[in-house]
Order: structure tokens, then sequence, then C-alpha cells
């Protein structure tokens, strides 16, 4: 009878962190399945008048992060951001942000959150997770071919939230083409969850033949959505895991790449640019982001300075969607950015300068610790959101924030336990060791 005892105390705990890996996989699902058909689900559920349970996903991983925080063991790093997060949310109220757009904004990164403090769990049930994400890539695919070809009837859907008019699929068009949405809300975030679903799923395919598919299918899906810099990522992408065995050619990408995203809108504001460039007729295919250039870039940051928030940012629920759902006195032009590094340094501001560029180490960490097909899938996701991040406002996109904070909860998992990676190698998966077969190996 004794001898049993010892057996049932081991058993226990391993039931109970079963229990909660499949109950944490299952909402990352649930969140997954929802931003994939945000578009079309939302027209069918307030048909049935059930559309408050598109909010449940979310409202599951702000549970899930506040009850593993209560036990999750990280770098002091992870506090001291938690703790910038509650003092930029006081400075948002005293200048004049309400507890609603507080909340929001939480409420808006949830799955970044529970994806840092949850990332093991989600790793753990990574085979469960990528045959989520197969499944809604083909369907992503599925209604990019259907919104091109048929017409959709949740196209250019709207909805009312209190008194504000919100898009549940936005119809529009950009040079007289129609920017095709699927299943999804905007043609920008269908093109983004293709990029970093083909990518994720990229790195565990063994077939050289099924490899070459997924990338073409998933370029020219994108390419489809007339959405130039997740093309451009993608690309890029696919281009630095093909040289990712020269750690210095490597290394002075990730350099470029997160540099570019605080240079670009500071060229805009140093540099004087034809203005005419940004209209759709003399711009041509890059209107959009000489308008980025000319006008929403210098115009945000000249007025940020102008009110004297440049140091300390204008507060965390004062920026972003959360003035759309709930809008602030005065506070008309800091609903958007087009760039992650101005949208932190909006809320934040030189504090959130910092925070972009800790893109840096966690791409160099990724890379070093590249041993699994996991770290693999999350190093070229986390690549693609920096390239993206250059003209996307990355934190307002649900799927960048979930894989981004899986990346960062997996990266400081890693760094805490380092014993368990003393030999840090970069091993690639058979297609791409073709790709890169050709080069020496300069580690």
């Amino acid at each position: 009878m004794m001898s049993n005892s010892p057996s049932a105390s081991t058993e226990k705990p391993s039931i109970l962190s079963f229990n909660k890996s499949t109950l944490v996989i299952w909402v990352a699902i649930s969140l997954i399945v929802v931003e994939t058909f945000s578009g079309a689900l939302r027209y069918y559920f307030d048909m049935a008048g059930i559309s408050t349970l598109l909010y449940l996903p979310k409202m599951g991983c702000a549970v899930l992060f506040a009850l593993e925080l209560l036990t999750f063991k990280t770098s002091r790093l992870f506090w001291i951001g938690l703790l910038l997060l509650l003092l930029s949310s006081q400075l948002a109220l005293l200048h004049g942000a309400s507890l609603n757009n507080v909340g929001f904004s939480l409420f808006a990164i949830s799955p970044f959150l529970f994806a840092i403090v949850c990332s093991e769990h989600l790793i753990n049930q990574r085979s469960l997770l990528g045959k989520c994400v197969a499944l809604c890539l083909v369907a992503s695919v599925v209604g990019v071919l259907l919104d091109k070809y048929t017409t959709v009837p949740w196209k250019g859907y709207t909805y009312q939230l209190g008194s504000i008019e919100l898009s549940a699929n936005r119809a529009w068009t950009a040079d007289d083409v129609d920017r095709l949405a699927g299943f999804a809300r905007v043609s920008n975030v269908l093109s983004i969850t293709i990029a970093i679903f083909s990518l994720y799923l990229l790195m565990f395919i063994r077939s050289r033949m099924l490899f070459a598919t997924v990338c073409v299918v998933a370029f020219f899906s994108i390419l489809l959505t007339t959405s130039k810099t997740p093309t451009v990522a993608f690309l890029c992408t696919l281009g630095l895991l093909a040289l990712i065995r020269y750690r210095w050619t490597s290394a002075w990408i990730f350099v470029i790449a997160v540099s570019m995203g605080v240079i670009l809108p500071a060229m805009g504001v140093l540099h004087d640019f034809d203005p005419n460039a940004a209209s759709s007729n003399s711009g041509g295919g890059l209107a959009s982001f000489y308008d980025r250039l000319v006008n929403t870039w210098p115009h945000l940051i000249i007025l940020i300075a102008n009110e004297g928030w440049s140091w300390l940012g204008v507060g965390f629920g004062m920026f972003g969607s959360a003035v759309f759902v709930s809008p602030v006195p005065h506070a008309d032009m800091l609903g958007t950015s087009d760039n992650t590094a101005v949208y932190l340094w909006a809320i934040f501001g030189f504090a959130g300068v910092l925070l972009y560029m800790l893109q840096l180490p966690l791409l160099f960490l990724l890379r070093d610790y590249s041993t699994t097909r996991m770290d693999r899938a999350l190093l070229a996701v986390t690549f693609c959101i920096c390239v993206i991040s250059w003209t996307t406002d990355m934190f307002e996109v649900t799927m960048s924030n979930l894989f981004l904070g899986l990346a960062i909860g997996h990266t400081l998992n890693r760094t805490l336990s380092p014993q368990d990676h003393a030999s840090p190698a970069l091993a690639l998966t058979p297609p791409l060791d073709t790709l890169s077969s050709a080069l020496p190996d300069q580690r």
C-alpha cells in the first residue's frame, strides 16, 4: 500500500499538466479559427444574434494569462515590461483616456500576453497546433479564390459597436484593383495570416515538392490580396532561410530589418518628399508607401512632439484601435501609425523604441538556438513580422500577436534553462538544406 503512494503523487501533477495544456491549445485553436474566418463569422453570427461568441477566444486568452501569471517564472525583463504597461496606462488616463480605452487595449493584446506565459503549453501541443494552422491556411487560400471569382455575402458588411460603425469585412479597391479579404476582415490581415501560417508550416515539411508547392501557393495568394509589404516580407524570409548558415550575413540582415522600421518614418520627417508622389496616379504601385512618407508618419510624429509626448508617449490605451472604439477628445489622429516602431513610440515614448529594438536580440537567440523545427518556425515567423512591421501596426493584428508572443515566451524559457541547450546548432530542414547546400558553412 505504501509503495503505491509515490506513484500516485507523481501521476497527479502530470494529469493536471495535461489538462492545462489541452485547455491552452484549444483556446489558441479557437482564436486562430475565429481570426481566420473573422469577416464571414461576424456576418453569420450577427444574423443569428450570437456575435458576442466571437469575443470568447480573446476572453479565454485574458483569463489564462491572469491564471498562469500567478506561477509564471521568467526573467526580470518581462516583469519590467508589465510594470511599464501599468504605468503607461495610468499616463493615458491622465491624458484623457478612459478605463474603457485601457481595458480594450489590454483585451486587444491578450493573445500576445497569453502566448508569452503559455508558450511551453502550446509547444507541447505543437502537433495539434500545426494541424489547425494547416487547415486554416487552406481555408485562407480558398477564401482568396472565392472572393476573386465569386460574390460572397459578407463582402463589405459593417456592424455597430455602441455608436461606432466598424467593418466586419472591408470592401475597397486600390488603383481600381479589388483588395481581396476572403473570409477575413481586411486584405492586409488576410495576407499577413497567409504569410505567418505558411512560413510556420514550411519548417515542418520534409518533402521538397510539398515545400515548393506551399511556397508558390502562399506567394500567389498573398499577391492576389494586393498587399505589398507582406509579399516582400514573405520573399525576404525565404531568402533569409536560404542564407541562415552564413552567421555574419544573417546577423547583418537582422540589423537591417530591425533598423529599417525606425529609419523609414525618420526619413519622412527629415526629408521633404514630393507630395504628388502620394497620389495613386503618380505614385503607381508605391502610392500607399509614399503616402506614409509624406503624410502619415510626419504628421503623427510632429503632432506627438508638439503635444510634448515624445519622451513618455501618449500612454497605453490612448492609441490604436481603442481610440476608434471609445473615442478620446482631441485624439482623432491617434488611431493608426502604419509602422510598429512609431506605434510603440507613440504609446511608450522612447521606451517604446527600446522595446521595438528588442527584436534584434530575439532574432539572434532564435537563430543561435535553432536546434528544433519549432525554433526555426518561430525564427521565420518573427523575421517576417519584423519586415511587415515597417508599414503595419503589428500589435493590432491578432495572429502576429499570438506568434510573436509564442516566440518571446519560448525564447525566455530557453534562456532560463541554458543547460538544456548548451550546444546550439543550426540544422536545417531538408528543403532549406538544399537551398543553402551550395554555400560553404561559415559559422
